[in-house]
C-alpha cells in the first residue's frame, strides 16, 4: 500500500500528554501519538525529520524516541531550552536534589521568617496558601505536618507582607539578587500590569530572587539546566496570577489565559513548597522520558527558519511542524515570563507573528513565511513530504500560511481532524466557543513550484451549505464541528473570499446569518 493510501487511512485517538510533555508550560503542544504516527508511516529508522518551528520539541522528542535523527529549529530560546532539557540524559537525581536543598539553605532567615504566620495557639506556623483580594492579604491557610488551619489575616500578617518590600529593597541594595524588572509587552498585557516583577508578592519575588541566584551559582551544568527548568517551570504557579477561592484558601487552575493577567482575588502559594513540588515532577517527567529516548543524534538550533544555513539540499527525509497561529499566540512576549528570569536574549524583531503593538502585520508575516517555505522546500528530498497543524478562525491567515506553501512548491493531498486530548490554554475562559482540536494538512513535494488561480470563489456559499447539510440531520451544529468541516473545504477549493470579494470573514458571516443559542441538551449550537 503506498503512502498516500495509508495515509487516507489512518486514524488517530489523541492520547493525554505524557509525563515528559508536562515538564514545562508552552502553547500549541499536539498529542505524542499524533507525532508518532505521522513520523513512522512517512519515514524509517535513520531518517531526518525537521520542525522548523519546534516550540516545546514534541517533533524532536518523538523523533529521537522512533530512532530517527532528529533536527528542531526555533527563534525563541525558551523553547530551545525546554527542548534540551528534556533531551537531557545522565542526571544524578540524588544530587540533583540535594543541589536543590542546598539553594534552599541558603536563602537568608529574615527572608524564610516571612513565611511564618502565628497560628491560634500563639506559635509560628508555615503559611501554606494565602488570597489577596484588590491588593489587600485577605486570608491565610497554614501548616504544621499534615494538620492545615484557616484564618483571616490578621494585623502581624498584614505587617510581614509590608516587611517584604523593605527586606527586597535591602537586599537588592546589597547587590545580593536582582530580578526582572522589564516591561510587560503590550499584546499580552492584562489588569494593569506594567512590569514582570508585578506579577508576583514581595515575598515570593525574594524567595525566587535568592533561588535563581543559589541555581546559577552551581558549576555542572546538566544540574544546573535541570534545576532553572524546575525553577522557571514553577514560576506561574507562585505567581499572583492564580485566581483564589477565599473560603478553601487555594489557588483554582494555573495560568488560565494567554496574558499576563492578575485577578482581583488571587492566590499566594508558598513558593517553595511549589518549587519542591515541580522538583519531584520534573524528575518523574525526566526518569520516564530517559527510558524511551535512544541515541540517534538530534540537532537543536536557537535561529530562524527563513534561512537554514547548516543544511543542505535534500537532504531531509520529512518535515511535521506547528506554524505560527497569526493573531492567536504571543509566543514571545508570553515566554518573556520565563525568559526574563532565565536572562535569555531574545530576537523579538524577527518573530513570526501578526503583533499591530509591534507593527508586525499581515505583509511582514506573509512575507517571513514565504521564506521559511521556500526553505523547507529547499533542504526536503524529492518526492518527500511535510505535515503540518494550524488553528486559528480567521481565512487572512489560513490563506497566507496556504499561499506560502503552494508557492514554495507543495502540493495539499490530505486533511485530517484531530481532537484534543485535553483543554488546550489557548481556548481560555470561553470554552463553548472554540476549536477543540487541529487541523492536519499534509503536503507532497512538486518537481517544481507550479502556477496557481487566486479566483475570488464565493466562500459564504459554501458556509451556507456546509451549516444546511448538517441541519438535514440535527437541529444545530456546534462551533467545533461546523469549522472541522468547514476550514478544509475552504481551503481546498480557495474560497477565500465573500460575495463582495473581500476576503471571507467566516465568525461574522455566521453571526450575521444563523442564530448561535443554547440548546435544549446543554450545549451550544448554530441554528437556521
Amino acid at each position: 500500500m503506498q503512502v498516500e493510501e495509508k495515509l487516507e487511512q489512518l486514524s488517530v485517538v489523541p492520547q493525554a500528554h505524557p509525563s515528559y510533555y508536562m515538564l514545562h508550560k508552552y502553547w500549541g503542544r499536539k498529542p505524542h501519538n499524533l507525532l508518532d504516527d505521522y513520523i513512522n508511516l512517512f519515514t524509517k529508522k535513520g531518517d531526518t525529520v525537521l520542525d522548523p518551528f519546534m516550540g516545546s520539541g514534541g517533533v524532536p522528542i518523538e523523533s529521537n524516541k522512533l530512532e530517527r535523527k532528529a533536527i528542531g529549529i526555533d527563534l525563541n530560546p525558551m523553547a530551545c531550552f525546554i527542548t534540551e532539557t528534556t533531551l537531557l540524559t545522565g542526571i544524578d537525581y540524588d544530587d540533583l536534589r540535594q543541589k536543590f536543598e542546598d539553594v534552599i539553605d541558603s536563602i537568608p532567615e529574615d527572608v524564610i521568617d516571612l513565611t511564618y504566620t502565628t497560628g491560634e495557639d500563639g506559635n509560628d506556623w508555615l503559611i501554606d496558601n494565602a488570597v489577596w483580594e484588590e491588593g489587600k492579604l485577605v486570608r491565610i491557610k497554614y501548616y504544621r505536618d499534615t494538620v492545615r488551619m484557616i484564618k483571616d489575616a490578621d494585623e502581624t500578617d498584614i505587617a510581614r507582607a509590608e516587611l517584604a518590600k523593605e527586606v527586597l529593597k535591602k537586599y537588592e541594595d546589597l547587590g545580593y539578587i536582582s530580578y526582572p524588572k522589564d516591561k510587560i509587552m503590550d499584546y499580552v498585557k492584562r489588569s494593569g500590569k506594567e512590569y514582570i516583577n508585578e506579577l508576583f508578592t514581595e515575598r515570593n519575588l525574594l524567595i525566587a530572587a535568592f533561588v535563581i541566584t543559589g541555581i546559577n551559582k552551581i558549576n555542572d551544568k546538566k544540574i544546573r539546566d535541570v534545576l532553572l527548568l524546575v525553577f522557571s517551570s514553577a514560576l506561574p504557579n507562585f505567581s499572583s496570577m492564580i485566581p483564589a477561592d477565599k473560603k478553601t484558601v487555594n489557588g483554582k487552575s494555573g495560568w488560565q489565559i494567554s496574558k499576563f493577567w492578575v485577578p482581583k482575588v488571587h492566590a499566594e502559594k508558598n513558593a517553595i513548597n511549589t518549587l519542591r513540588m515541580r522538583l519531584e515532577k520534573i524528575i518523574k517527567g525526566k526518569q520516564d522520558v530517559e527510558k524511551l529516548l535512544t541515541e540517534t543524534e538530534y540537532k537543536i538550533s536557537n535561529t530562524s527558519s527563513e534561512k537554514i544555513s547548516f543544511l543542505d539540499d535534500e537532504t531531509v527525509d520529512y518535515v511535521f511542524t506547528d506554524p505560527p497561529y497569526g493573531d492567536s499566540i504571543s509566543y514571545f512576549a508570553l515566554s518573556s515570563f520565563w525568559s526574563t528570569w532565565l536572562n535569555h536574549t531574545v530576537d523579538y524583531k524577527n518573530e513570526i507573528i501578526i503583533d499591530p503593538y509591534r507593527n508586525k502585520r499581515e505583509k511582514d508575516y506573509s512575507v517571513r513565511l514565504d521564506k521559511v517555505f521556500k526553505e523547507v522546500y529547499r533542504v526536503l528530498k524529492k518526492n518527500s513530504y511535510m505535515s503540518f497543524t494550524f488553528n486559528n478562525r480567521h481565512v487572512k491567515y489560513w490563506k497566507i500560511v496556504i499561499d506560502a506553501v503552494y508557492s514554495a512548491g507543495f502540493d495539499l493531498i490530505n486533511v485530517k481532524w484531530v481532537d484534543q486530548p485535553v483543554a488546550s490554554g489557548t481556548q481560555g475562559l470561553n470554552r463553548k466557543n472554540t476549536l477543540k482540536g487541529d487541523f492536519v494538512y499534509t503536503f507532497k513535494k512538486l518537481d517544481k513550484p507550479c502556477e496557481f488561480s487566486d479566483d475570488h470563489k464565493n466562500g459564504e456559499q459554501i458556509i451556507l451549505d456546509t451549516i444546511k447539510e448538517f441541519t438535514k440531520k440535527q437541529k444545530y451544529v456546534t462551533t467545533a464541528d461546523l469549522y472541522e468541516k468547514l476550514i478544509p473545504r475552504i481551503i481546498k477549493e480557495r474560497a477565500y473570499y465573500g460575495s463582495d470579494d473581500k476576503l471571507l470573514d467566516i465568525d461574522k458571516f455566521i453571526a450575521k446569518t444563523f442564530n448561535y443559542e443554547e440548546q435544549p441538551d446543554g450545549k451550544f449550537g448554530w441554528t437556521l
